[in-house]
């Protein structure tokens, strides 16, 4: 086995079972450094032995097709793995220490206001199992502002209908406890007494939200269709993302006075330096309903 391949081996472990990353996310590291590996192989450097100027040549012969972001994500990629050469006792130095991240433009989310929230989710017919399902699942990701990813692979497990909460264990694996509003637990008890139970009459399956033929879980693209779905049937000229509710959720608890710190605890984001876009997307909509409504602004 090539030392390239033994690397990526080890560094695919190491992203799994140390950082505790999601298989998209791996793919996504480990074509980055495929990448640099082929870069290290052209320029005749061992793949545990490059220095920062050899980062920067990389960066310098793929500028023409890497995007900041892009960069950003290369960036991310090798810091990872030169904690992972260190932690293996590859090398005692961080080549990337003197690196910086580029720069990105600040884009603010796409935020749904809470009347078409509303009608989003009074939109949904529930006469049928699949209305059901879809109410249940749209009131929760809402409640308690969800990854979908999260959302379709909730478990018994994790759910606690009698003192309302989920526990949820997102990216890096980390966990937290989300309350679950009443009306979620509501709509998630009248779907599992009428609705689900149709599907899985033994109750083996131990995800909450089903796929429509109750074989297993709802995937992310099943739920992605359910969002397109009614989203045509309100009218709206775009299809809002399945993220749309997540940000939804914490624009939402900002407008209602809720402080960063919480809401940071809630999303179950690491840093609340990400949590505070959704600052800037309040404040944007202050100023919005500011102009419309002052007679001199």
């Amino acid at each position: 086995m090539s030392e390239n391949n033994r690397l990526s081996l080890d560094f695919t472990d190491y992203l799994l079972l140390e950082r505790g990353l999601l298989p998209k996310s791996i793919t996504a590291y480990l074509s980055d450094l495929h990448q640099f590996f082929c870069y290290l192989d052209s320029v005749g450097v061992e793949p545990a032995k490059f220095s920062s100027k050899d980062i920067e040549g990389f960066l310098a012969s793929a500028k023409d097709r890497l995007s900041a972001r892009s960069t950003a994500r290369f960036l991310c990629s090798m810091r990872a793995f030169s904690a992972f050469l260190k932690l293996e006792n590859y090398r005692d130095d961080d080549p990337l220490s003197l690196i910086d991240n580029p720069k990105l433009p600040q884009s603010l989310p796409k935020i749904m206001s809470e009347a078409t929230v509303d009608e989003f989710i009074n939109a949904i017919t529930t006469d049928t199992d699949v209305g059901l399902r879809d109410r249940a699942m749209f009131e929760t990701v809402y409640s308690c502002g969800l990854r979908v990813s999260e959302l379709v692979n909730l478990t018994f497990d994790s759910l606690n209908l009698v003192d309302g909460y989920l526990i949820i264990r997102g990216k890096g694996d980390k966990e937290r406890l989300v309350p679950l509003g009443d009306n979620a637990v509501w709509w998630i008890k009248r779907y599992l007494a009428e609705g689900r139970i149709s599907k899985d009459p033994k109750s083996q399956c131990p995800y909450v939200f089903l796929s429509g033929k109750g074989v297993g879980p709802l995937s992310r693209e099943g739920f992605w269709y359910r969002v397109k779905y009614y989203a045509s049937k309100i009218g709206l000229s775009k299809a809002p993302s399945p993220h749309t509710f997540r940000h939804a959720f914490a624009t939402h608890l900002l407008n209602h006075d809720a402080d960063l710190r919480s809401v940071q605890l809630l999303l179950g984001h690491s840093s609340l330096t990400t949590t505070q876009i959704y600052t800037h997307v309040a404040t944007a909509r202050m100023h919005e309903i500011y102009k419309k409504a002052h007679r001199r602004a």
